[in-house]
């Protein structure tokens, strides 16, 4: 009988994560699994085709308060245009608060959401629900909050193994990470982690690299003209181009605060992106973090009398990375992604403080310390300054190759009562 993985992921950056370890989980090993995919991660499983499970197809007939205070909720808060389903809102925002209230008493848990908002949330109630009901033989998760690590508690106090895929670098955690194992892309990731978080006893560590990434090594090579001239028609075809990464809706400098991205925030740096790069005879390429809406650039761009400036956020990822000269970025995951493509990444070093992304520092790419420094970064990233320090930073950082068929390997080994290889105890 085929043993079952459950996968707990969290927004559509983790999301990518988990897809690739769970369609090689099935089709190199056979094993059945399933997927519990919290806000954005609904949305990006089904624009891939994956089957999932949402909060909602946890609700039971007593959950009625619990449905209750979700529909006040989602009422305020829910994005029809994120794609989440209202349904789901309503379930994911419903049960969790209600998890609080079960945990703390209506009055602290007011005062905690108040105060804290979704970070509050730790819906263990919820993940015991959902284990006890699929039986896993295993629990894999991403490393966000809240959910993820509400499952990876239950199922430890259940017996079940745990792995946590860990995206970054492993700076600036706000809870200690649960799982039996961690995968995570390099050994300056374990060494972060032992000093910033902490671990417990008999964790263990495999060096794999981050799935999300996979498909960055099926686009390195020169900039693609020929579908950029077919997906960027207005712009010239000897233009240098530079696409801007914008941050999350609501993001944190490594406080545990949520700052809101602002419009006149947006404003103020497109401004700022277009002239620089107009001064280095480039074009700028607008990509908006999937949870931000798109009216605030849409204004922008209709009101700005910036002539090389063009909307990118609906094109694909990768073959837009192999489109453009250049990446900048505050602290986008997908700047990780553009350096694997090979693709010289400008980090924005002078907005709100503490970056949870180091890129400068790891000599991974050039500080831009003002908007005034851009134009004559812009150049040197154009113009064949792309050091070879850098490349072998990069190198070095990051695996340079697949990470799927490595955790697939992994958690089919610990299925098997073995150890991976390349173990790493902590």
């Amino acid at each position: 009988m085929s043993k079952t993985v459950l996968f707990v992921t969290y927004g559509g950056g983790h999301a990518a994560m988990a897809i690739p370890v769970i369609r090689e989980l099935e089709k190199v090993y056979g094993l059945k699994t399933v997927a519990l995919a919290a806000t954005l991660g609904g949305p990006y499983f089904r624009r891939q085709n994956m089957p999932h499970l949402g909060f909602k197809d946890f609700v039971l007939p007593e959950d009625k308060e619990a449905i209750a205070w979700g529909t006040k909720m989602a009422a305020r808060y829910h994005q029809p245009e994120t794609g989440i389903e209202e349904e789901e809102a309503i379930a994911y925002m419903g049960l969790s608060y209600w998890d609080l209230v079960k945990k703390h008493g209506e009055a602290e848990a007011e005062r905690l959401w108040a105060e804290k908002g979704r970070i509050a949330f730790f819906p263990i109630t919820v993940l015991e629900r959902v284990i006890d009901r699929i039986k896993p033989d295993m629990v894999v998760t991403t490393n966000s909050p809240r959910a993820e690590y509400a499952a990876q508690v239950v199922a430890n106090q259940r017996g079940i193994p745990t792995m946590s895929m860990y995206d970054l670098f492993g700076l600036y955690n706000f809870y200690r990470i649960e799982a039996d194992y961690l995968a995570v892309i390099s050994q300056h990731v374990i060494d972060n982690l032992r000093k910033d978080t902490g671990l417990r006893e008999g964790q263990k560590f495999i060096t794999t690299g981050n799935p999300a990434f996979d498909l960055a090594f099926d686009y390195r090579g020169p900039v693609n003209k020929e579908w950029r001239r077919a997906n960027l028609p207005a712009m010239p075809d000897d233009a240098k181009a530079v696409l801007w990464l914008d941050e999350s809706a609501y993001f944190e400098r490594g406080t545990g605060d949520l700052i809101e991205r602002r419009p006149e925030d947006i404003n103020k740096d497109l401004n700022d992106f277009a002239y620089a790069a107009q001064q280095a005879g480039a074009w700028v390429l607008i990509r908006p973090h999937p949870s931000q809406q798109r009216p605030p650039f849409d204004d922008w761009l209709s009101k700005t009398q910036f002539k090389n400036v063009l909307f990118a956020g609906g094109l694909p990822l990768y073959p837009l990375l192999n489109a453009v000269d250049a990446v900048l970025t505050y602290s986008s995951t997908v700047g990780c992604e553009a350096l694997l493509v090979g693709r010289p990444v400008v980090q924005l070093t002078y907005y709100l403080g503490i970056h949870t992304l180091l890129l400068t520092d790891w000599g991974v790419a050039w500080a831009a310390d003002s908007p005034e420094a851009l134009a004559d970064i812009f150049t040197k990233c154009f113009y064949g300054e792309y050091t070879d320090a850098m490349k072998a930073n990069v190198q070095d950082m990051f695996p340079q190759e697949r990470a799927a068929p490595k955790i697939a390997a992994a958690i089919h080994a610990i299925l098997s009562g073995k150890e991976p290889d390349g173990v790493q105890n902590c």
